[in-house]
């Protein structure tokens, strides 16, 4: 069959799925919703290797289906002619720049003003850097050029008049000269250009003072185009002295300009932490934006966009802050951003229905629970089938939740452990309902201080069990109180990897065992999202990781009223667990309430009083963590005691170390269920208004309409530029989108599934 025929045949079949939505026609298919979890039901097994070259070395043999790491150069050429493998792209969630100090001065000359503090000098050395070339001859196609400060992935939230075509400092070194011209004249025709009479420091106009070139030798890319800024610099006049920093981190400070790169986060909140004046010191350590004459921040009005970026009360509001904020960062050209790198992962052909997520690739929930086997008839009853098998390209160093901070370890954690909330995978700026099914935004008034702060409700799902390890057995459902415990159990613990996305919080409210409410000591839409995750069982962790204790004081009729508060212990205080005067009980949310102290000390320890108390003895017991949540597994406890699962899988078995291994087992009633084969864009459609509101996933047009761009693209050698792996749906054309995709997206299109329970 001729391509012509087969694209029309596929624009036919689009044309049907197109019609049936507008006339409202009964889908092609009801089916049914599987009851287990994944869509490749033999489970996982995850193969520890000692680095990237191993792992790969098993990828080419077979011996597993997925490596969880992006390909070097060497490995993608060696993968594009291997007839088993497959590959896609992803654009990461990173930037690498070039780094300004822009401050009025730096160490190394004190007192004299540094040429980067003008903007004039910081545009021209903005003029010399081609970007295209460095996409084109240096990374070789593998990075995506940036020019406002936010990865990649995020271009859509950047100030659009300042990027692409309207990029103001495109590559131009007549007009690097005419900004250099401005102030620094080679007034002695020596080659070196000179300061202006009158500079602070150098009044006399002697020639420029050497910059200081801080280049990362130890990372080919950053060496290769600082080198070349610093030819162009050179050849403009400018001297240069390149310094190869190692360790890079204690010379940071006394730099001009620095080969910088950061990994970033999926929201553009990071502007905040990276480029506002209070996170880099209020003296001569911020080398970032930077400290005027009078040691000031050089940048006042950037540090309030930044503030209405990080402590957004709307979503709209954060749009524009974040335009406004880069629009700013362009025009003072605080520093150049150069590119996110575009990565390649390469997997099995025996693999189909994989989703690459924007920013992260191929290993993410929606693959685990989308993907299958092509020899998988995704019915449990077949015991011919393999697991799906992966290979990291290093052994989890700790397989903690709480204190993990390696991504090697998360390919075990994160199977296993989930969140309230989700994203969606091809707009990472958009959530996804998971474990909540609906959640909402308000404010509080603290009386304590007088101000209004953020509350958030959270509805959960009534469908979600905690499943047992080993065993896999259903335990229990999934409650409001394993939030509670969630929360307060990690606050208690402030040096671990996950505690500042619960440092914010002030008190909770279990509604009932469904709905909780988090109040917090801030005010900012993204405290919502804080947090969230991981989840953790509260009535299997606290015998293992708990105890109760008491303490009792005396009420004398005064102490105990609605205006007084007082830390009533030492310990972390997880939940109350029963309290009285004299004998008579008192209620918590009625009587009194529990909240954190915040910064500095950070306790879960302090009573408010919501009634005035009579005399009498006040008798609390409480509950408080009794073992150091620190060690290899939660606790040093064995993994068969405490990894219970709301995830995808449960483990079976665990052996650390390089050349050991974790074995899942497929969740036997995750929520979602198995995906039906045709969600490929994974949009969540909330219906109703009402909270908590109920909704659903779709195959529907909006998927029809990814297939219809990735139709006839191909990830085999080099992938076709509209390549779409989770477009790749049906057996008979793995690493091909053809016909037998459409018709497996339109056998069941119409499909709705996911759905909460009432």
């Amino acid at each position: 069959m001729s391509e012509r025929i087969v694209s029309d045949i596929m624009l036919t079949l689009i044309l049907v799925a197109i019609l049936g939505l507008m006339f409202n026609m009964q889908p092609f298919s009801a089916r049914a919703q599987e009851t287990f979890g994944p869509r490749h039901n033999k489970g996982l097994e995850i193969y520890f290797y000692e680095n990237p070259g191993e792992a790969f070395t098993a990828l080419k043999a077979g011996e597993i289906d997925i490596m969880q790491w992006c390909l070097n150069e060497q490995q993608y050429e060696d993968a594009a002619t291997h007839p088993d493998l497959l590959l896609a792209s992803y654009a990461e969630n990173g930037m690498f720049e070039f780094d300004i100090n822009n401050n009025y001065t730096i160490e190394w000359y004190p007192g004299v003003r540094s040429p980067t503090n003008e903007i004039t000098f910081r545009q021209a050395i903005a003029h010399m850097v081609d970007k295209d070339w460095i996409i084109s001859d240096v990374l070789e196609g593998w990075g995506q050029r940036i020019d406002a400060h936010v990865a990649a992935p995020q271009t859509v939230y950047a100030n659009q008049s300042v990027i692409g075509e309207n990029y103001p400092y495109r590559y131009n070194l007549t007009r690097a000269a005419e900004l250099l011209d401005v102030y620094f004249v080679d007034t002695d025709e020596d080659g070196t250009r000179n300061y202006p009479v009158g500079w602070p420091g150098r009044e006399s106009g002697p020639n420029l003072d050497t910059i200081r070139f801080y280049i990362r030798s130890d990372h080919y890319h950053r060496k290769t185009v600082g080198y070349a800024l610093a030819d162009n610099m050179e050849a403009s006049g400018i001297p240069v002295n390149i310094i190869y920093p190692s360790p890079w981190w204690p010379w940071f400070t006394n730099y001009h300009i620095y080969t910088g790169g950061w990994s970033l986060g999926r929201l553009p909140t990071y502007l905040y932490g990276l480029f506002h004046s209070s996170n880099w010191g209020p003296d001569d350590s911020n080398y970032v934006t930077g400290m005027n004459e009078s040691n000031l921040p050089n940048y006042p009005d950037l540090d309030e966009i930044l503030e209405d970026v990080y402590f957004a009360t709307s979503i709209e509001g954060f749009k524009s802050a974040v335009k406004k904020a880069t629009g700013l960062l362009v025009e003072y050209c605080v520093n150049i951003p150069l590119w996110s790198y575009v990565s390649y992962w390469a997997y099995s052909k025996s693999l189909a229905g994989v989703v690459n997520m924007d920013g992260y690739g191929l290993e993410n929930t929606y693959t685990f629970l989308n993907a299958y086997k092509v020899d998988d008839t995704a019915t449990p009853e077949d015991e011919s089938q393999e697991p799906m098998r992966m290979g990291t390209i290093h052994a989890p160093n700790d397989l903690n939740i709480l204190y993990s901070p390696w991504y090697f370890d998360y390919a075990v954690l994160d199977r296993i452990f989930t969140n309230l909330i989700a994203v969606q995978p091809y707009n990472i700026a958009e959530h996804n309902p998971w474990i909540a099914q609906d959640w909402e935004v308000t404010t509080w008034y603290d009386p304590q201080d007088g101000e209004n702060k953020t509350k958030v409700t959270y509805w959960l799902r009534k469908d979600v069990w905690w499943h047992a390890p080993v065993t896999g057995e259903a335990v229990r459902r999934f409650t409001a109180h394993d939030v509670e415990f969630t929360i307060w159990y990690i606050y208690a613990f402030d040096d671990c990897w996950v505690w500042p996305g619960f440092s914010q919080v002030h008190h909770t409210n279990v509604i009932n065992n469904f709905t909780i409410e988090v109040y917090f000591d801030a005010d900012s839409i993204w405290l919502q999202y804080n947090p969230t995750g991981p989840l953790l069982p509260k009535n299997e962790y606290v015998p293992l990781l708990c105890g109760a204790n008491s303490t009792s004081f005396y009420s004398d009729g005064t102490n105990c009223t609605e205006s007084t508060k007082y830390v009533f212990t030492d310990d972390q205080v997880l939940q109350v667990i029963d309290a009285d005067i004299d004998g008579t009980p008192l209620v918590e949310g009625v009587d009194f309430e529990i909240f954190a102290t915040g910064s500095p000390d950070y306790a879960h320890n302090e009573i408010h009083f919501l009634t005035n108390l009579t005399t009498g003895t006040v008798t609390i017991n409480y509950c408080t963590p009794t073992v150091d949540a620190d060690g290899y597994y939660l606790g040093d406890l064995d993994w068969t005691l405490t990894f219970y699962s709301i995830g995808p899988y449960y483990p079976v078995d665990i052996v650390p170390g390089v050349g050991g291994h974790a074995i899942l087992n497929c969740n036997p009633s995750h929520f979602l269920g198995a995906p039906p084969l045709g969600e490929i864009d994974w949009m969540w459609t909330w219906t109703g208004t009402s909270k908590p509101r109920s909704g659903h996933y779709q195959i529907n047009l909006f998927d029809a309409v990814l297939l219809l761009k990735a139709y006839g693209s191909s990830g085999y050698a080099i992938p076709s530029i509209n390549w779409f792996p989770g477009a790749d749906l049906d057996p008979n054309e793995v690493g091909r989108i053809g016909l037998f995709d459409a018709i497996t997206l339109l056998i069941n299109y119409g499909t709705k599934w996911g759905t909460p329970p009432p």
